[in-house]
């Protein structure tokens, strides 16, 4: 499976992972993503960028991790979680921290660099971009799970892989979660 994945991201590659889409993805799956493992599947020498795109809480565990990312070899791409006050005391406060245009944005600019997007996302806003992309002759590759992600991008890219056959390559062991 693995032979499969990299024939589908030829030539050099820029990987862009939308952390929020991710994370669920990987949490309905009873996963969590073992990130050295992930930056292993794509090659030093062909990827010119692992952009990690995540809201910022200030949290010490959450610093630790953007550490980690960073030595890792990780581009991190932040913001602070916006609240919107909800009119009504009665209803819960609104929380964004939307990346598609940050996403969208580093694409296009740093396309010159690459000719396979691989994008860990599956939110249909990606399906403009993703048509942008191939009219200019970049493949791109969609990773997400069946229910988080968008008809529109399975449809759209070069090539959609579910996570879950690239389990055993980007798992945390869970010895190692326990240890």
């Amino acid at each position: 499976m693995l032979e499969q994945f990299i024939q589908f991201a030829p030539g050099r590659t820029c990987v862009c992972i939308d952390a929020a889409n991710l994370e669920s993805a990987a949490k309905d799956l009873d996963w969590h993503i073992d990130y050295r493992k992930l930056k292993s599947l794509f090659s030093s020498e062909k990827c010119i960028g692992l952009r990690h795109y995540c809201v910022r809480h200030g949290t010490a565990n959450q610093g630790a991790f953007f550490s980690f990312l960073k030595r890792a070899g990780f581009t991190l791409v932040t913001k602070p979680l916006k609240r919107i006050k909800a009119d009504d005391p009665l209803e819960a406060d609104l929380r964004k921290a939307n990346f598609d245009v940050e996403i969208a944005v580093d694409a296009v600019a740093t396309m010159a660099q690459f000719d396979t997007l691989i994008l860990f996302s599956g939110d249909s806003d990606f399906a403009y971009l993703i048509d942008f992309l191939r009219r200019r002759g970049k493949h791109v590759v969609v990773m997400s799970t069946r229910y988080h992600v968008a008809r529109e991008l399975v449809e759209r890219s070069s090539k959609y892989l579910d996570l879950r056959h690239l389990k055993p390559w980007i798992v945390r062991d869970s010895k190692a979660m326990n240890a």
